[in-house]
Parts: structure tokens; C-alpha cells; sequence
């Protein structure tokens, strides 16, 4: 595994957490229709990705160590060169049982954990199960299915990291659209935010759903627009589940 997380494969994966994380930033507030970039000051960018950058930055390292310690080996070895697609397809399998039961139980163990968590809406649950069996069976088959051409050999590095790059910004853009789809029900329909001399409170038809560092946003379900308010005078935000 220290072979394969060189300079260059570190780069290459920490462009695309950052890429990924900038993404799910501008297609959630798309989604309340704020150009949200036009109200990002440079100086927090990293500040407004860093959740997000460590929640990817655990699922690589997590993911990585079946694509690693498993997959890449066997895709190196040259072995499906020259087999059938059956043939391929019941030593894949064979190779993934681990893979595929490890990540049952921490399917098991991460649904368990959201489902203690207030406000976790089912299809919420029925989305992180329908992502499993493709993070943990379609993407590492295709991994797999690339090592039966000798043409591409030399470029299982980049295959293992395009897979890992896949999966994380599959479940990041599925949390993304979970979350999005939260808070047009009212996630934060008892937010209060509290200025000097006024008071906005969210409610069915009109809430809270971010801030940045000089703005906070209100989005209007009748309208289908947002309002951005200056945090200059910004006194508390107090959240009530």
C-alpha cells in the first residue's frame, strides 16, 4: 500500500477530493438557486471544504485497502489474460466474498449508527443500501474486468485510483442529495437567527440553509428563490431539532 500512495497517486486523489468537495458545495445551493460562488470569500475555501475533504479522505482509506491489498495484486498478476468472461467472472467473485461481506457489516453498522441520528429519513437508509452493492461489487468488478486486457497492464495504478475516485464521489454526491432533499422538508424549519435589532425565523415555507463567512441564506419554498443576508451583524443561530 506505501508503493502505491506515491507523490503522484497522493496528487492526483487530493485534486479530486477537492474538485469533488467544491461540487457538492455548488450543487447543493443550486439546488436553492444561490450562486453560491459569488458569495465564497478565497480565504475560507479551505475552511468550507475541510469536513468534507476528511469525510473523503476516510472513504479513500477505507476503500483503499481492498483495491490495494486485493485488486490491484491480482490485476498485476496478468491471471484473467487469455480466460473467458465466465471464467473471470467466478475468480472475481471468489476474490471479493471478503470484500463484499466486510462491507456488509460496515453497511450494517453505518445504518445502525444513522438511524440512532434525529431527523434520518428512510429513503435516506434505502439510497445508502442501494449504493452498496455497486461501491462494493459493480466498481471493483469493472477494476477487475480491466486486468483481462493486456493492453492496459501498465495502467492498473490509475485504474485503482479512478476506482477509488468513483466510489468516494458516488457517496458523497448521494449524502449531497440526501441533504438537499432534508432541508426542502424542513431540516432546519426551526432555525432562529438572530441579528442586532431583528430576528429571522424559519419556518415551512421559508428557512435556513447555510451561511459563509459574510452571508446566510433563507430560501422561500413559494417563491423557489433564496435571500442572502450580510453576517455583519450576525448575533447567534440558534437551531432547535
Amino acid at each position: 500500500m506505501e508503493s502505491f500512495f506515491s507523490s503522484q497517486t497522493i496528487s492526483v486523489i487530493s485534486l479530486a477530493l477537492l474538485v469533488v468537495g467544491f461540487s457538492k458545495f455548488i450543487i447543493y445551493y443550486k439546488a436553492f438557486n444561490v450562486p453560491i460562488v459569488d458569495y465564497i470569500d478565497p480565504s475560507e475555501i479551505i475552511t468550507l471544504f475541510a469536513d468534507n475533504i476528511a469525510t473523503a479522505s476516510v472513504i479513500v482509506l477505507i476503500l483503499a485497502i481492498p483495491y490495494v491489498g486485493l485488486i490491484l495484486p491480482y490485476n498485476l498478476s496478468g491471471i484473467d489474460i487469455g480466460l473467458g468472461f465466465f471464467q473471470r467472472l467466478s475468480a472475481h467473485l471468489s476474490l471479493l466474498l471478503p470484500v463484499i461481506f466486510i462491507g456488509f457489516v460496515f453497511l450494517l453498522v453505518f445504518l445502525s449508527i444513522l438511524w440512532r441520528r434525529p431527523k434520518i429519513e428512510k429513503f435516506e437508509l434505502v439510497r445508502y443500501v442501494w449504493a452498496w452493492p455497486i461501491i462494493t461489487m459493480l466498481v471493483p468488478m469493472v477494476a477487475l474486468e480491466s486486468s483481462a486486457y493486456s493492453g492496459i497492464q501498465s495502467l492498473q495504478q490509475y485504474v485503482i485510483i479512478l476506482s477509488l475516485v468513483i466510489s468516494f464521489t458516488s457517496l458523497i454526491l448521494l449524502a449531497t442529495w440526501n441533504e438537499i432533499q432534508k432541508v426542502k422538508a424542513g431540516y432546519f424549519s426551526n432555525v432562529e437567527v438572530e441579528f442586532e435589532g431583528s430576528t429571522l425565523t424559519s419556518s415551512n415555507t421559508e428557512f435556513y440553509i447555510g451561511k459563509t463567512k459574510s452571508y446566510l441564506f433563507f430560501y422561500s419554498t413559494n417563491d423557489k428563490a433564496s435571500t442572502a443576508y450580510s453576517t455583519g451583524k450576525l448575533k447567534r443561530i440558534k437551531y432547535t431539532p
